[in-house]
């Protein structure tokens, strides 16, 4: 009897702080959040040109590159194969400019941060309106040159994070005990965003 008195006691408390804990978190819900990635997390492209470019180049490189390795007997053989590769399959645009496929490969190659200049933000902002200012969401440009200096994007993904609780008996002994454990949770959707008479547009939905 006692035990079954201390189980409900315990969960009593693990309800208690959960519903104060969502009290306190953030001004807007995960489900918020969540309708907030359905509605607006995807990929904005910029400028449907380079990505066509850019999508059409990378197969090409890729399946050069699978045969190469294929084709090779030895890891140094396949070194050797590879040497020249990127010349023989340059990143370039049909402007002359090298291109990126990820912020992250750009600021490794040219040890600049990769920020999204403001005039492109605006342009999401512009779409998203007051939800804009309900979360602003994680923009990470995807393909993307340089020009005089500046991170010019061609493609950028929207997604929203937030913190998610579980609320239950956690840890072991070394550890501890634990009420909630948390993770974080990022949501996006399959959606494309298109610049359309200068505003963006949906041009795919989420399946």
């Amino acid at each position: 009897m006692k035990f079954v008195a201390i189980t409900l006691l315990l969960l009593t408390s693990i309800f208690l702080i959960a519903c104060s804990a969502n009290q306190a978190s953030n001004k807007i819900s995960n489900s918020e959040l969540e309708n907030l990635a359905s509605k607006y997390g995807g990929v904005y492209v910029f400028n449907e040109k380079f990505e066509k470019e850019i999508t059409t180049k990378e197969k090409i490189r890729r399946e050069a590159e699978l045969a190469i390795v294929n084709a090779s007997k030895t890891d140094a053989e396949m070194r050797k194969n590879l040497k020249g590769f990127d010349t023989k399959y340059p990143q370039t645009l049909s402007n002359g400019k090298k291109y990126y496929t990820r912020w992250i490969d750009y600021e490794n190659q040219t040890g600049k941060k990769a920020e999204i200049p403001e005039i492109y933000i605006n342009k999401i902002k512009e779409f998203i309106g007051d939800d804009f200012n309900k979360q602003k969401p994680e923009l990470l440009m995807l393909y993307l040159y340089e020009d005089n200096g500046i991170a010019i994007p061609i493609t950028v993904r929207a997604s929203y994070t937030y913190v998610k609780t579980k609320y239950g008996l956690f840890g072991d002994e070394g550890r501890g005990v634990k009420l909630s454990k948390q993770n974080f949770v990022t949501r996006t959707s399959r959606s494309e965003f298109h610049i359309i008479n200068g505003k963006f547009e949906r041009v795919s939905k989420d399946k």
